[in-house]
């Protein structure tokens, strides 16, 4: 019991911080954004990978948004998001609007292969603009590994990778498998239930049809009041 407590817990966790780890960065990027300047432009950024699990070779999805969470648009948006290490000669990306308008978001995505296993380096995406008044600078969430002691993304080799994929599998397996206990057990009682109820029946059916039926008495027969047996002859 405390094994399944626990890939229980396990599995609930996982999918709880993935939900809600989006959430949470986008409003912490959010508040430093915000600060006392909501009254001008203010963007936020939020940078994310496309895949929980990093493969020696594979591409690598890698999104960055840009929100203007300010009362005013922002000109000369600049957008540098060039510093990864154990990317070979890729660079990155470098984007610019002219402006973003109050509310609107910008999204941009790229790929990037990691060229060996062991950890791969992200920097924060830097965004650099104008409002009607100064020069501003917003940098994105940091990227990394948060299961493992890594300033970084981990980078899986093909073998680690589809041990992993394997493992996670058997997991989720596993996770349907006893979900189907408490969901099953009421039906299973109630139609054990019902087939006990059936079979009392019948065989209360059985015995009434098996016992002997009782014959109705036939009336005795009355003799007739007026005659009399004559005497005999001497």
């Amino acid at each position: 019991k405390a094994t399944v407590s626990v890939l229980y817990w396990h599995i609930f966790i996982s999918l709880f911080l993935k939900m809600m780890g989006k959430a949470l960065v986008l409003l912490a990027a959010a508040a430093c954004a915000l600060g006392d300047e909501s009254r001008g432009a203010s963007l936020a950024v939020f940078k994310e990978l496309g895949a929980q699990d990093v493969v020696v070779g594979m591409n690598l999805t890698v999104t960055v948004r840009v929100y203007n969470l300010g009362e005013s648009a922002a000109f000369n948006v600049v957008l540098e998001d060039t510093k990864w290490t154990n990317i070979g000669d890729m660079k990155g990306t470098t984007n610019e609007w002219d402006t973003i308008a109050p509310g609107d978001i910008k999204t941009v995505e790229y790929t990037v292969v990691p060229q060996t296993a062991g950890v791969m380096g992200s920097e924060p995406a830097k965004v650099t603009y104008k409002d009607d008044t100064q020069l501003k600078a917003s940098f994105s969430n940091h990227v990394y590994d948060t299961t493992a002691a890594a300033d970084g993304v981990v980078v899986l080799t093909e073998a680690e990778y589809e041990k992993k994929s394997s493992r996670r599998t058997k997991e989720w397996f596993t996770f349907l498998l006893l979900s189907l206990i408490p969901l099953g057990m009421p039906f299973f009682f109630y139609n054990k239930s019902s087939n006990d109820l059936k079979a009392k029946r019948t065989a209360s059916k059985k015995v009434e049809e098996t016992k002997p039926v009782a014959k109705a008495a036939s009336p005795k027969r009355k003799s007739s009041p007026g005659r009399k047996s004559s005497p005999g002859k001497n």
